[in-house]
């Protein structure tokens, strides 16, 4: 009689998801590699900047390009 009067619950299904802790860890390496690219772009980008000799500056360019296309990539993956 008093399970009668007490109102019922539906089952109600869990609304939360446990993170994936594969994809966290692969999430934080990709932002730590992007994180390390985009330092690299920046002293390579001061270096420029305190050389006039243009071979150095072309080489600079170069990598500068690279690190940019290896960010882009890295972006991607996470």
């Amino acid at each position: 009689m008093l399970a009668q009067a007490l109102p019922s619950l539906r089952p109600v299904s869990p609304t939360y998801k446990m993170p994936d802790v594969t994809a966290l860890r692969r999430a934080a390496i990709v932002a730590e590699v992007n994180n390390a690219l985009c330092a690299a772009r920046c002293s390579a980008q001061l270096a420029g900047r305190e050389t006039e000799e243009f071979v150095v500056r072309a080489l600079l360019l170069a990598v500068i390009e690279q690190i940019d296309r290896a960010a882009a990539a890295a972006r991607r993956l996470g």
